[in-house]
Order: structure tokens, then sequence, then C-alpha cells
């Protein structure tokens, strides 16, 4: 159940950085796809950036990583947070 659940969540966030990658027009979008960005302006400047499908698939693979581990840390700090409020 638990692993579905995560699942769920990833394809999820994949689904909004793909859409973010094509409306690149507006301020959620970016913020969205910034991690994807900033891993490949990086690639860029040390000339391993990569073109055309990678350059999609990058900036999505890494925004929806990245969204994924800072939500389900928050949920993890939410939890223990609570399980220390109700063992008080």
């Amino acid at each position: 159940m638990r692993f579905r659940k995560l699942l769920i969540l990833v394809l999820s966030l994949c689904v909004a950085s793909v859409i973010a990658v094509t409306h690149m027009n507006n301020l959620p979008a970016f913020v969205v796809i910034a991690p994807g960005y900033l891993v490949q302006a990086w690639l860029f400047e040390h000339h391993l950036a990569l073109g055309g499908f990678g350059y999609h698939a990058t900036m999505v693979g890494v925004s929806t990583l990245v969204w994924t581990l800072i939500i389900v840390g928050l949920v993890g700090a939410g939890r223990f947070v609570r399980r220390i409020v109700l063992i008080s």
C-alpha cells in the first residue's frame, strides 16, 4: 500500500513536470521545473549538456526526483513531530 502511494506521487509529479516544461511562460510552471533547469544549466556550464529529448528528460526527471524527495521528507518530518507530540 505504501509503495503504491509513492508510485502515484512520483507519476503525478512526473506529469506535472512534463506539463511545466511545455508551459515555461508562467511562474508556477517554472517553480515546478526549476530543479531540472538548474541541473541542465550546470551541465551546460561543464560542457555536458544534453540536447533534444535528453534536455527534456533531464529537466523532467530531476524535477520529479527533487519534488518527490521534498514531499516525502516533509511527510516524514510531520509524522515524526506528530509522534513526539502524541507521546508527550
